[in-house]
């Protein structure tokens, strides 16, 4: 286990970490044992979970997506999934990498929720991974998340209360995720080099307001949104990455494709406080005010 107390401390010197390092998070055995675990389960999502509450243009728009999983994306960072067209063919490209990375931060995030521990390291880890150079550490390669937070080994064997939350919070993750991408191809939405920011953060607000729909539709609460938009919101750049908030506007307005902003979070967290108010379930309704709330807090 690292100690994550004085991570800020460390972080002002440090500066950011090349993108390329973060592949080093895990060893490629260890991804390349999962793969096939992790294709059978989006794939579950994916058919049963998401496609069964399609409409028929959404089928349509969609019937011939293929779900990728390389051991690591395009752009090497733990957070990277993206859809798109490779030889005619739409796809979703889902890393195992960031796979993986959210089913460990689901475990973290559950174990230290009903354990009572503070959930500031969790912040402060996702910060170490922007900032820090796997060099920094010994081996030359990142913490995991799991040792990094002080979790138990094997924890989801012994405690069937966090496993039943972390499972909750991955798949729900993942599913938003993979709706998410879904609705960029349901709409078609080309590449963000295609447009201009302005464009590209409408397309990312449309297809987050398509996921919420969709898991919606199906009963799933978003849950695991919550500790998705957390960990993003830490790791891409952000207002503490800019001198001024003139400079951090500017970089919004210019050059941003997908930042996780206050408007994007806000228009989820009304999209979310809506779906409460529709509700007929007040147990239902209660949880989406609370994953409202949070997002909101973010």
């Amino acid at each position: 286990m690292i100690r994550l107390a004085g991570c800020a401390l460390l972080l002002l010197a440090a500066g950011s970490a090349s993108a390329q390092s973060i592949a080093d998070l895990y060893p490629e055995e260890i991804l390349a044992s999962d793969r096939p675990r992790f294709e059978q389960r989006l794939g579950q999502i994916y058919r049963h979970g998401l496609w069964d509450f399609l409409d028929g243009p959404e089928k349509q728009a969609l019937a011939s997506v293929e779900l990728r999983f390389p051991l690591v994306g395009a752009n090497e960072n733990p957070f990277d999934f993206y859809a798109g067209a490779e030889g005619g063919r739409p796809a979703i490209w889902l890393p195992v990498l960031s796979l993986k990375v959210i089913e460990d931060l689901s475990v973290a995030w559950a174990w230290r929720q009903l354990h009572g521990h503070t959930l500031e390291p969790f912040d402060e880890y996702v910060a170490m991974l922007k900032y820090r150079a796997p060099g920094d550490f010994a081996g030359g390669r990142y913490p995991g998340p799991l040792s990094a937070l002080g979790v138990p080994a094997e924890v989801w064997e012994q405690d069937p209360a966090v496993d039943a939350l972390s499972l909750r919070l991955r798949n729900s993750a993942w599913a938003f995720i993979l709706a998410h991408e879904m609705g960029h191809l349901r709409y078609g939405h080309p590449g963000n080099a295609a447009v201009d920011p302005a464009t590209s953060q409408h397309h990312e607000r449309q297809a987050d307001e398509f996921a919420l729909d969709l898991l919606a539709r199906s009963g799933t609460i978003p849950m695991g949104a919550v500790l998705w938009f957390q960990a993003t919101v830490g790791y891409f750049p952000n207002r503490a990455d800019f001198d001024t908030d003139a400079a951090f506007l500017a970089w919004q307005q210019k050059e941003a494709t997908h930042p996780v902003n206050p408007g994007r979070l806000q228009s989820l967290a009304l999209a979310l406080d809506r779906a409460a108010g529709d509700s007929l379930d007040p147990n239902h309704a209660e949880v989406l005010r609370f994953i409202a709330t949070r997002l909101a807090v973010i």
